[in-house]
């Protein structure tokens, strides 16, 4: 796991001071180790070698070392024919394509994945990626044919920002590492900002920053140096194809093989446990997998407000299963206190992640720097409220189908104008609905988003908004049933977008490289192929079936319960001053792009109980972030 850095111009030039401040801004990702490959000189490895200059080429890693922790898995790493690579990831399945690539000849110098890559794309060319079940995002430079070629995992567990200026282009892992080097101007983007007010995050492919793209997952980028655009493309797509069989035990044989694959490790591998269903199968089949005299080790976070708090359920389980259980108790004071680092760690503003940055943070100074999570098992196997919620909107909706374009927005403007004269009614919402081009992706946002199209315009002075919803029903391809779109929306929105990019954001700023299993290829195919009827009507009946012999009933059988903090209590109490300092500022809240008088009746709605506590914190976390790294 890793920090990757690098520019590639053709009629452009980069200097290495930029090239060094972006990889000293990944320091957190890769600590152990570093290099840096400067076109005309080679690999430098130690900071007083570093040449003056500007150059064309330049790739540069930041090594958390997880396999092979010898010199050996230094990066950046070539091959005799001047293929370079930077790499950020781990391909699980290394150790038998390795076999596959000494069969056909090839040679290795080390024990890791990223050279087991590098050859893969030497003897496959682009279509290496298909060979890879893991997470991954890496740049191969072939500096014979003056060519970069860049590819991200399938579900995008594994970042890669870029950025495509006139005569090269700029890659990293961090948009802010982008930021740090200068390559890219400090300017928000505005559809970035406006889809933050939307849904909490930001959606790709744009970014929180002008001019800065996310590659999208399962795709690859090249770039050749002659002068002509990037060219993207993607290599994989999600399918739904119904399957035939046992699904519990076919789960089951899935679900183990995966963990196994991700506990290959030089180095302690630890787990997320929150007394949940997900990570509580994940822990119990580490146990059966592992040695009886290994030492497994379970983290989780609780809080004193015992509404919110599975720490009971997490302690029961690591008792079952005798693991070496830690837990802390997250308080108000220790989120007011940690709030500059969980903002410094944010890579795009984000209102969720602070739990992943607690529990990350509790396990790393435990000494771990790997462990496993239970994230995407809910999108997988229906198991969010939001399956049935958005079915239900949906019907409520589909009507309007039927209704003509140019009708749309003449209807959600005369609802907006109704609305001023009546404010307790939902007629912004109302409005959005009605000028949707698409009313599942209305259905969605009504879900899952956080400010209307109205609400966004007053935030933001008048600023252009983007019809989100119809961005969704194009993504999800609406030619499907309800229940696999509203799967769809999920897995590449939400955990995309959100619970991915906040888990790699947020473990990454402690140095700890966090494993999904159940995002593994070939199990994530698998269970998007189990028919509907096997996964609604009892929550991921599917997967208790799998686990029933090595979780107990208490877990499997206790109503699911979503991780959230107790925001809406310490808003309203211990975070009062957090709100009152930006809220306050008219200065900081016009530099985030943010209208005063209309943020302070966010604030003020929350305090009636009319929003939620996400629609202030979003306010909060843009500000805070834009303070921080604008």
């Amino acid at each position: 796991m890793c920090g990757i850095w690098g520019y590639v111009g053709w009629d452009d030039t980069v200097t290495v001071d930029a090239a060094w401040d972006g990889l000293c801004s990944l320091t957190d990702r890769g600590p152990d180790d570093w290099g840096l490959y400067v076109d005309g000189v080679g690999k430098v490895t130690d900071e007083p070698a570093l040449p003056s200059g500007s150059h064309s080429v330049l790739l540069g890693n930041r090594r958390l070392s997880i396999l092979d922790v010898s010199a050996a898995g230094n990066q950046p790493m070539c091959t005799d024919d001047g293929h370079w690579i930077v790499y950020n990831g781990e391909v699980y399945n290394y150790r038998e394509l390795r076999e596959e690539l000494r069969d056909d000849g090839y040679t290795f110098e080390s024990d890791t994945d990223t050279e087991v890559v590098l050859k893969a794309y030497q003897e496959y060319g682009t279509d290496c990626v298909e060979h890879f079940r893991g997470m991954f995002a890496f740049v191969v430079y072939d500096s014979d044919a003056d060519r970069m070629f860049a590819a991200r995992d399938r579900f995008g567990i594994k970042p890669f920002y870029y950025t495509a200026r006139q005569g090269g282009v700029a890659f990293a892992s961090e948009v802010t590492s982008l930021l740090d080097s200068g390559i890219a101007e400090r300017t928000l983007d505005p559809v970035g900002v406006d889809g933050f007010l939307t849904f909490g995050y930001v959606p790709a492919p744009a970014t929180i920053i002008e001019g800065v793209r996310s590659l999208p997952p399962g795709s690859t980028l090249t770039y050749e140096r002659d002068g002509s655009d990037p060219h993207i493309e993607s290599y994989y797509e999600l399918e739904f194809d119904e399957s035939d069989g046992e699904y519990s035990r076919r789960l089951r044989t899935l679900l183990t093989e995966s963990i196994q694959l991700r506990l290959r490790s030089d180095v302690p591998v630890g787990a997320f446990l929150s007394g949940g269903l997900d990570s509580s199968s994940i822990v119990a089949l580490m146990c059966e997998i592992a040695p009886s005299d290994a030492d497994i080790r379970t983290y989780s976070i609780g809080f004193k407000e015992d509404a919110y708090s599975e720490t009971t359920f997490a302690e029961e389980m690591a008792d079952y299963l005798e693991t070496e259980h830690t837990s802390l108790s997250v308080t108000a004071d220790d989120v007011a206190a940690e709030l500059p680092d969980i903002v410094a760690a944010m890579d795009q503003p984000s209102v969720d992640g602070v739990n992943t940055y607690f529990v990350s943070k509790l396990a790393a100074e435990d000494g771990i720097k790997v462990a496993l999570s239970g994230l995407g098992s809910d999108e997988l196997l229906y198991g969010y409220p939001t399956f049935e919620g958005i079915d239900a909107r949906y019907r409520q909706f589909r009507w309007l189908e039927a209704l003509p374009d140019k009708l749309r927005g003449p209807l959600g403007r005369t609802v907006e104008r109704v609305g001023r004269f009546l404010p307790e009614q939902p007629t912004d919402k109302i409005a959005d609905i009605l000028r949707s081009k698409s009313p599942f992706g209305a259905a969605y946002i009504l879900s899952r988003g956080l400010f209307t199209t109205a609400q966004r315009r007053r935030l933001t002075s008048g600023q252009r908004t983007t019809d989100w919803s119809e961005r969704i029903g194009k993504d999800v391809e609406w030619d499907r049933n309800t229940t696999k779109a509203v799967a769809a929306a999920e897995l590449t929105w939400y955990m995309q977008n959100q619970l991915l990019r906040d888990t790699d954001a947020m473990s990454m700023a402690q140095s700890l490289e966090v494993r999904v299993p159940f995002l593994d290829t070939q199990l994530a195919e698998f269970a998007l192929s189990i028919p509907d009827e096997s996964k609604t009507g009892s929550e991921k009946r599917v997967l208790k079936e799998a686990v029933e012999d090595v979780v107990p009933s208490s877990i499997t059988d206790r109503e699911k319960t979503g991780f959230i903090f107790p925001m809406d209590i310490w808003l309203n109490e211990e975070l009062r001053p957090v709100l009152d300092a930006v809220f306050e500022d008219d200065c900081l809240l016009q530099r985030a792009k943010l209208e005063p008088a209309a943020a302070r009746d966010v604030r003020q709605s929350f305090e009636n109980g009319e929003l939620y506590w996400q629609e202030p914190w979003a306010i909060v976390v843009l500000s805070k972030w834009v303070e921080r790294h604008l």
